[in-house]
């Protein structure tokens, strides 16, 4: 299997940072169709036959897959906790209006700890994007 059957580095980078709010609902579902299809051929084809952009390339994409899986364990881990506090805070105060404010702020720590994941996730794919559309294009 050679490179020539791969989706181009550029072609990766430009669909990444091209907003969704940009494209039609049939420029996203093709994105991810062609994206699967590229994963699973890189899965599939050997390091050695890979140019060293494609080894790049695929090594950024196993990083930043790794990264999102992350930001979402903790996102959901976070969320899970705020949930259960809450849960706790109304069980114990009759009233319910302190729970409430206190399961509020849980729920605003869980908000900001899911957007400072997103902004990671996002500035690292915007980092390996920049590294990968500057990195050597031979082999």
């Amino acid at each position: 299997m050679s490179d020539n059957l791969r989706k181009d580095v550029g072609q990766q980078a430009q669909e990444k940072l091209t907003p969704d709010s940009q494209k039609s609902t049939t420029k996203q579902g093709s994105e991810k169709l062609t994206s699967l299809g590229d994963k699973a051929a890189g899965s599939l084809q050997s390091d050695d036959s890979k140019s060293t952009t494609q080894q790049v390339t695929d090594s950024a994409r196993s990083g930043f897959d790794s990264a999102q899986d992350t930001a979402k364990s903790y996102t959901d881990q976070a969320s899970d906790k705020a949930s259960d506090i809450t849960n706790k805070a109304n069980e114990s105060i009759p009233s319910g209006g302190q729970a409430q404010d206190t399961g509020k702020t849980y729920l605003d720590q869980a908000s900001e700890m899911t957007s400072k994941a997103a902004k990671t996730v996002s500035d690292t794919a915007s980092n390996l994007a920049n590294q990968i559309s500057g990195s050597g294009q031979n082999k």
